[in-house]
């Protein structure tokens, strides 16, 4: 075990000697770009079929099953990919619409499976007596998942 007096600062990260930097190349984005709807967005990792750039070609293909944990995850997302969006295109107001409405459709799909659905983040409360935030399946598990 390394010594807390042999790390300079130990509140503070170091990268190894050799370790490279990234140089990340992200494609801009136009104002109003095309957009996959929800469900497909979340297989294919974007909303946007501009960012769409699969790793070696590869494509995932899989179908997402339609369960009500599905449903919540794909909203979810949608969410989270227009408030990227947002951040760096803020007079978009098409986009902005479209964020509220994935916003309310996420709160209503919530609402109607609230007790149904396991904890979806950590600010949700659970019931009984055990931490079961880690038990499987996971919601990507879609094979495991079918039966909900």
């Amino acid at each position: 075990m390394i010594s807390p007096k042999a790390i300079p600062n130990p509140g503070e990260g170091r990268l190894p000697s050799m370790a490279p930097l990234a140089n990340p190349y992200v494609p801009f984005q136009l104002e109003n770009p095309v957009r996959y709807e929800a469900r497909k967005g979340l297989i294919r990792g974007t909303l946007y079929p501009g960012l769409d750039l699969p790793l070696m070609g590869i494509v995932n293909k899989n179908l997402l099953p339609v369960t009500p944990l599905s449903e919540l995850q794909a909203l979810g997302f949608a969410v989270q990919e227009l408030a990227l969006y947002l951040d760096t295109h803020r007079e978009d107001r098409e986009a902005l619409e479209l964020y509220q409405q994935y916003q309310q459709r996420y709160a209503d799909c919530l609402a109607q499976n609230e007790g149904v659905l396991p904890p979806m983040n950590h600010q949700m409360p659970t019931d009984g007596d055990s931490y079961d935030w880690l038990d499987d399946p996971w919601p990507w598990e879609f094979a495991a998942n079918k039966g909900e």
